[in-house]
């Protein structure tokens, strides 16, 4: 049986395997041009005689600036006016380049949620597109997983404001393993937490083959509820905020528990491979025997329980010893469950530290109403698009974007070529049609 890989792995394999990268790829402006009508259709709610600058100009020049290494109002405001001639080939500018005041002003006033929808679903138009051109659909897990988590902008906190404490903007993240990029987020208010926000936003999403996981502060019925109401599977790690129920399950999977488990398909898998210097050793277990479980139909869905136990074995010796437990709705099915248990660490990795690593979102400033925001959300925009052709470029995110600067107005039109869907059949076909080597 032929590997099964992510959307994502599929899109990069296609890139490797025809040899499509910015170097040889037929430059194509159209998908600049679709992002652009995006743009120009968001709401504008400034009053008309104070109007200067057009509303898609200006989140059009953040969008390109952020692309260009640019993380801050000031540092786009100087994008702009060096790229200005460059600009004039997709922007209007009647009366110019905006200053910094200006972004940081109208941006953080607008609500960019349609605008990052719209252009978030094009992306996931373009890879589904990709793949079947290039005959990949086959290749692809038949589950996706999607992970729900939460992350504090540390930098946009402060201590002496006139109001009092300003509390840190709190975001709830819906990460997609499948595609390597965040589907949604909810801003998380001064009263509240994760908890409600992230069952509030399952519940307007369409989770039909798709297995949800969260931490153990999502480990709630009523999450597990969301997900299963909008047709999805969960993989909820439990730790001691469910304490009677953590202490159950722990005490379930005994040493006899676990022998039996190995014993049986599908309940058992062990993978060993290099990790932090050391050699990690996972073992996952799973069943479906939870009818000793006396508040089992209070979970909605609940059809298996999970553990994995992690060793890491270092160099001088050392050992390091885990075991982690989870609250599953799908069956024993041992590699759907690896994947989930281990795809969860995609939120953290690949959003997370991506956005603090290169796009420096933990430093994030701004703090004019909703600015915080929405620069945090286009910059998620842009880091969609990074996570797509990162491989082609084979170096770090935070360098595309560096190399990118340096020759931003050829640079930027190859990579966004590589998303545009007629460019990239083009390639197949040529690739095809030239002989064998």
């Amino acid at each position: 049986m032929a590997k099964k890989s992510t959307r994502l792995e599929a899109l990069h394999d296609t890139f490797k395997e025809n040899n499509i990268s910015p170097e040889n790829i037929v430059k194509n402006d159209s998908l600049i041009r679709q992002i652009k009508k995006y743009a120009d259709s968001v709401q504008d709610y400034r009053h008309p005689s104070y109007v200067k600058h057009l509303l898609g100009d200006i989140i059009m020049i953040v969008f390109f600036a952020i692309l260009g290494n640019a993380n801050e109002w000031g540092e786009i405001e100087s994008f702009a006016k060096k790229k200005e001639a460059w600009l004039r080939k997709y922007l209007e500018l009647p009366y110019g380049i905006p200053t910094d005041d200006t972004y940081r002003i109208v941006i953080g006033n607008i609500n960019t949620d349609y605008f990052f929808q719209v252009t978030v679903g094009l992306l996931l138009h373009t890879v589904d597109g990709i793949l079947e051109a290039s005959g990949k659909e086959q290749a692809l897990h038949e589950k996706s997983i999607v992970s729900v988590d939460g992350k504090v902008s540390c930098g946009s906190g402060r201590k002496n404001h006139m109001d009092g404490e300003e509390k840190a903007l709190q975001t709830l993240n819906v990460f997609s393993n499948d595609y390597g990029m965040c589907l949604a987020q909810k801003f998380i208010g001064e009263k509240t937490n994760e908890i409600p926000a992230a069952q509030e936003i399952l519940r307007l999403m369409d989770l039909k083959d798709t297995i949800v996981t969260a931490d153990a502060m999502n480990c709630q019925k009523e999450t597990a509820a969301a997900v299963i109401g909008r047709k999805g599977d969960y993989v909820l790690a439990l730790k001691g905020n469910q304490p009677l129920f953590y202490e159950e399950v722990m005490a379930f999977f005994d040493a006899e528990c676990k022998g039996e488990l190995r014993k049986r398909k599908g309940c058992y898998q062990k993978t060993v491979e290099p990790e932090h210097g050391g050699i990690a050793t996972r073992e996952y277990y799973i069943t479906e025997d939870i009818g000793w479980y006396s508040e089992r139909k209070q979970w909605k869905g609940l059809k298996s329980f999970g553990m994995v136990h992690k060793k890491i074995e270092k160099p001088d010796g050392s050992r390091e010893k885990e075991c982690r437990y989870y609250i599953c709705s799908i069956g024993e099915n041992v590699e759907e469950f690896e994947r989930a248990a281990r795809g969860h660490w995609g939120v953290e990795n690949n959003l997370h530290r991506q956005m603090d690593f290169t796009f420096k979102d933990d430093k994030n400033t701004s703090m004019a109403r909703t600015g915080a925001k929405n620069l945090q959300i286009m910059k998620k925009i842009v880091l969609s698009i990074l996570g797509l052709v990162k491989e082609s470029y084979k170096i770090s995110m935070k360098r595309i974007r560096y190399e990118l600067s340096l020759d931003y107005e050829n640079g930027v039109e190859k990579m966004l070529s590589m998303l545009d869907i007629d460019s990239i059949k083009k390639a197949l076909y040529s690739t095809r049609k030239s002989p064998l080597k």
